[in-house]
């Protein structure tokens, strides 16, 4: 089952409602004004079909891969190896507290980033380790900044390195690609100059799951601690094109070499972001992320999920890439 392309999913929703495709798109546009343009086309239009009551897909059963995993999906099971541990963090909300476990996950099709809520999963995964295999059952997806996440709440188990279990994982995944060579939708990995930086623009995040605080509140966790999350846009250029790059949270952190905190006195005192953009112009970067077409501007972004320092190499390497498949 292949993700669902927003010309599918508006005409299940038409089909369902008959609703005109204009009124469709005038309900997905103020979804995306109403979540800040934090979610794609697609996962907007998933809300929408969401609060219309339209089954925009019908739920498979049984084990399926990474890449055919879509947003709002439940009750998932998914044979995994661990690509990164984020290990296990505390947090706490004027509700409850707890912890929660992040990881990288991948399997032949893709990898998808992984959050566990419940607290004897957690437990379970405490001695978790690179390389190691799971299984998990009764997960559900969500999207976050155009990438799928997948998480894990009460219902949800995992069975570490079952017995009789194998699962490949390629670590060619994302594919190294030259700028010129990006497509809408392609997750890949380009190096390049940063050869423009735009001040950063802040939100209020829920310091539990990144997600943008609404009435000062999480539409998932409710009333939090909120965290003063930043925004960073950068033009990359690798010599065969330029593309815009969308950076939020650790992205950001990782392009201005600075922590949230120390960015959002920016706000207040804007020399410090013509200090820090001296150093940062002109810097090579490598970035993988996911590409999207903004229809706005009628261009090509890509919002970046890992961002790195790149060698002159990395650069190189991407660009000879284009000329070896040109």
């Amino acid at each position: 089952m292949a993700a669902m392309t927003y010309e599918q999913i508006k005409a299940s929703i038409k089909d369902t409602t008959g609703l005109s495709e204009a009124d469709i798109d005038l309900k997905v546009n103020d979804k995306l004004r109403q979540l800040s343009d934090l979610i794609s086309k697609e996962g907007a239009a998933h809300i929408v079909a969401n609060d219309l009551g339209v089954k925009i897909f019908q739920q498979r059963q049984g084990r399926v891969k990474i890449t055919e995993l879509m947003p709002m999906q439940r009750n998932v099971e998914v044979l995994v190896r661990v690509v990164k541990n984020y290990g296990i963090r505390n947090f706490k909300t004027e509700k409850k507290e707890g912890r929660n476990a992040a990881f990288l996950a991948g399997d032949e099709s893709g990898i998808i980033r992984t959050t566990v809520w419940d607290e004897p999963v957690i437990q379970r995964l405490e001695p978790l380790k690179e390389n190691d295999i799971l299984l998990i059952k009764g997960a559900y997806v969500r999207e976050n900044n155009g990438f799928k996440e997948l998480h894990l709440g009460t219902g949800s188990s995992i069975a570490l390195n079952p017995a009789n279990e194998t699962v490949g994982f390629s670590k060619a995944q994302p594919s190294n690609k030259s700028i010129a060579e990006l497509k809408d939708k392609d997750t890949a990995v380009i190096a390049g100059t940063v050869v423009q930086l735009f001040e950063p623009r802040f939100y209020d995040a829920c310091n539990i799951c990144s997600k943008k605080l609404v009435d000062e509140a999480c539409p998932i966790h409710g009333k939090v601690e909120k965290r003063v999350t930043p925004i960073v846009n950068i033009i990359l250029d690798d010599g065969t094109d330029n593309i815009r790059v969308v950076c939020f949270r650790d992205s950001a952190e990782s392009v201005m070499g600075k922590d949230s905190e120390t960015l959002s006195k920016i706000r207040e005192n804007p020399g410090l972001f013509e200090e820090i953009k001296k150093g940062i112009v002109g810097k090579q970067l490598q970035v993988t992320g996911r590409v999207n077409m903004n229809e706005m501007f009628a261009r090509l972004e890509m919002v970046a999920s890992t961002v790195k320092e790149a060698t002159p190499a990395d650069v190189v390497a991407n660009v000879k890439h284009e000329e070896l498949v040109a």
